[in-house]
């Protein structure tokens, strides 16, 4: 899977709020702009941004969902633990005894094919790489979270996963 699509799943918790954090944030800079040594001009071009970038998230957190909603229950079950940190679910869902219980490369393998099919699912609803380097890296969000990706911490998550299935055995 590449960079950016980790970037996108990593970022799609963080996008249910947003919308809420950004109304409040218009809203305060809408009213206090008189107090402020800017132009009109140049506070209405600031406000009018962040309204697009509120729109581009919630076009993002939209197209997550209708991916999410085509994964069956393990699938999506899979993709919690991976990229939202739902930990609790993999006590829940892959550990039981006998059918339930996944060995560690099932589950490994499964996590793989899963990110394959999910990016490709992606840039077929229109997140490619060139979307995400021209729209999405310009939000600081997405910054951040590429960033992650990229300097490798989320190998991290994965290690966290494979001691957590070594802990159950």
């Amino acid at each position: 899977m590449k960079n950016y699509t980790k970037a996108v799943l990593y970022a799609y918790p963080f996008l249910k709020n947003i919308g809420k954090e950004y109304d409040e944030h218009v809203f305060n800079r809408a009213i206090l702009s008189y107090r402020s040594d800017f132009s009109a001009e140049r506070i209405a071009l600031y406000i009018a941004g962040e309204i697009v970038e509120k729109q581009t998230l919630q076009e993002v957190q939209k197209t997550v969902e209708e991916v999410l909603s085509k994964l069956s229950d393990v699938e999506r079950t899979l993709v919690a633990i991976r990229y939202f940190g739902k930990k609790r679910k993999i006590r829940r869902s892959l550990t039981g005894e006998g059918k339930g219980a996944w060995s560690e490369r099932k589950y490994f393998r499964m996590q793989s094919r899963l990110s394959e099919k999910l990016g490709a699912m992606l840039v077929a609803r229109g997140i490619d790489e060139r979307y995400f380097q021209d729209i999405l890296l310009k939000i600081e969000l997405f910054e951040k979270t590429y960033r992650f990706v990229c300097e490798g911490k989320d190998v991290q998550v994965r290690w966290n996963e494979r001691e957590w299935l070594r802990f159950r055995e």
